[in-house]
């Protein structure tokens, strides 16, 4: 194991460059000695001796030569080690390039299976990191440099959740034909990834381009997830295909038409009904065409909100309260409805408040006109009902800091507003303010 880099150094051979030339030097060499000596061997034995002495000396040449130092580039997938169960990972840092020294023969010995790069995760919760990568190598040589030193990782908490799959028509149909039906297999998709992502996806949809699309006849699309706050690279969707087909018929009209939703009885006591929201508010009707102009909304069934003190969310089928068999509904089988309900307001009108003055400087007066003013202010029925008749829950006043006029019109301002209250209208709106000579 060898976790340290060390410093070049200047004397280092490249093993790169020389073992290929010293290879062919030798090569050759033995070469001539192997013809010549044995060539001559029995005319000169002197010049046999000679080419010994010369082969020995090459040899402890080259065995000297091969225990210098040189060095070794080398790269490694980095292996993310103890992510703990249930969480994963983003990695930004995938490979490292690391710079070996040694001796030349032991550097030449390492395999690509001897060098390793690590990062642990032991412990960590979800969060972004710039964490060390642990580099080890075989004991016989050393560690230079690795670049990258520092892998970027997200660490994030796995969810999975199931979605139906809906469809968008993308495009416009040939003239004087709609669609009758869409069959998509499959109807559910799984959707998995980080925690904030999963839980942003809105919907999982097929994109049906209309130039595609053939009577009756199944085409496979991609299925994209969609959300105002999702990164669709960070989900996966399984499968991530789904079968299309889309029937087309003749001689139908096609209208949006608004989804409505009533309520029956009343709030708790002290409370009202503020809105109703239906997601989608519309939806697209198809069939005959005297059929469909006849329906000018989806009334679906009403909802009971008695006794109710706070918001309900509810999904209801888009099952209206009429419908004629010669109209279909196309689109999603439900919808999302929002109820809202809301402590009872309630106003109060004030006479004769009083206005004062702010930022008069000293031995300077003024005089108002009028001197008060009628005040409306709201709340809830509640608070109303507890003020009494005298009691104005603010301040009314003019600012005359830095006048220089002898006489001129001021708005009316609002100061010291008690919490829950909030002023409706001052009647005047502006009052004369004149310097008292």
């Amino acid at each position: 194991m060898n976790n340290n880099a060390e410093n070049g150094n200047g004397g280092s051979k490249d093993l790169r460059k020389t073992p290929g030339i010293r290879k062919k030097f030798l090569e050759e060499l033995d070469r001539w000695i192997i013809m010549r000596g044995t060539g001559r061997l029995k005319a000169n034995l002197g010049l046999f001796v000679v080419s010994l002495v010369i082969s020995l000396v090459l040899w402890a040449f080259v065995a000297w030569d091969g225990n210098s130092d040189g060095t070794r580039s080398m790269s490694a997938n980095i292996e993310y080690l103890n992510l703990q169960r249930g969480y994963s990972m983003f990695d930004n840092t995938r490979r490292v390039e690391i710079r070996l020294v040694g001796r030349i023969n032991a550097l030449s010995r390492v395999e690509q299976s001897d060098v390793s790069a690590r990062v642990d995760l032991q412990g960590l919760q979800p969060g972004k990191y710039s964490l060390p990568i642990n580099i080890s190598t075989p004991p016989f040589v050393r560690v230079r440099s690795w670049q990258p030193s520092t892998a970027d990782v997200e660490i994030y908490r796995h969810v999975e959740r199931t979605v139906a799959v809906s469809y968008r028509i993308e495009g416009n149909l040939p003239e004087g034909m709609a669609v009758s039906s869409v069959n998509i297999l499959p109807k559910e998709a799984v959707i998995s990834g980080p925690e904030s992502d999963v839980l942003s996806v809105q919907s999982v949809e097929a994109v049906i381009p209309a130039s595609k699309i053939k009577d009756g006849e199944a085409i496979v699309l991609p299925l994209k997830v969609t959300g105002q706050q999702v990164n669709p690279d960070r989900v996966a969707i399984t499968p991530n295909q789904a079968e299309v087909t889309v029937s087309l018929e003749n001689e139908i009209l096609g209208e949006s038409i608004p989804v409505e939703v009533s309520v029956i009885g009343t709030p708790a006591d002290g409370y009202e009904l503020d809105s109703i929201v239906v997601v989608p508010s519309t939806v697209a009707i198809k069939g005959k065409s005297t059929a469909v102009k006849k329906m000018t909304s989806l009334v679906l069934p009403p909802v009971d909100i008695s006794g109710l003190d706070q918001n309900l969310n509810l999904m209801l089928p888009l099952q209206p309260v009429e419908m004629t068999p010669e109209v279909e509904i196309s689109g999603p089988d439900r919808a999302r409805v929002e109820i809202y309900i809301r402590k009872k307001m309630a106003e109060k009108t004030f006479s004769g408040v009083g206005v004062m003055t702010e930022g008069s400087v000293q031995g300077k007066e003024w005089k108002l006109s009028p001197m008060s003013v009628k005040l409306t202010i709201s709340g809830t029925k509640a608070d109303i009902d507890a003020l009494h008749s005298g009691s104005v829950p603010c301040e009314l006043y003019v600012d005359v800091s830095n006048i220089v006029s002898k006489q001129l019109v001021l708005p009316v301002l609002v100061r010291n507003l008690k919490s829950g209250f909030k002023v409706v209208r001052i009647e005047p709106e502006q009052v004369t303010v004149t310097a008292v000579e």
